[in-house]
């Protein structure tokens, strides 16, 4: 009984650090949110896009390794729970797992989008510029009727 409690309260600890440290995190993203926001704004629109790209892929590449090292240290828990055989704390991690899985996949998105518009801008770009360079051409060139002496299979 002394080992079941153990790992409940080895698990509450847990999980009431974790959330003192998000809701820190959150007070303090949300003072400087505005600011920051407008400074990486002129500091990407400056940024050529493959530098853009490798900060974006290194803050990913951060990303899942933070939650990576969060998932092992709450599975090495429940791994602990399900041999003192406590089924009610090894449940509670689960879930708790499940909802950071959850909280992770909300905060990579945005990036993930952010990368593939990345991508697609730097390989449509100069796609863009060649079509725009043909519709140029095409509006100098006066179009072709069918009696206009163009050589065309009906008219040779």
């Amino acid at each position: 009984m002394k080992k079941i409690g153990l790992v409940s309260v080895a698990a509450l600890l847990l999980m009431s650090t974790a959330a003192l440290a998000a809701e820190k995190s959150a007070n303090n993203q949300t003072k400087s949110r505005g600011d920051a926001a407008q400074a990486r704004g002129q500091m990407r629109d400056r940024m050529d896009p493959a530098a853009q790209q490798k900060m974006l892929n290194d803050r990913i590449a951060a990303l899942k390794k933070e939650h990576q090292a969060a998932l092992g240290e709450l599975q090495a828990i429940k791994q602990l729970a399900v041999k003192e055989k406590a089924t009610e704390t090894a449940a509670a991690l689960d879930k708790l797992m499940a909802k950071r899985e959850q909280e992770f996949q909300k905060r990579i998105e945005p990036e993930l989008m952010r990368l593939k518009k990345l991508e697609a801008l730097q390989k449509g770009d100069g796609k863009a510029r060649d079509k725009s360079a043909d519709k140029a051409a095409r509006g100098r060139e006066r179009p072709r009727q069918k009696g206009d002496g163009a050589k065309t299979k009906t008219n040779k």
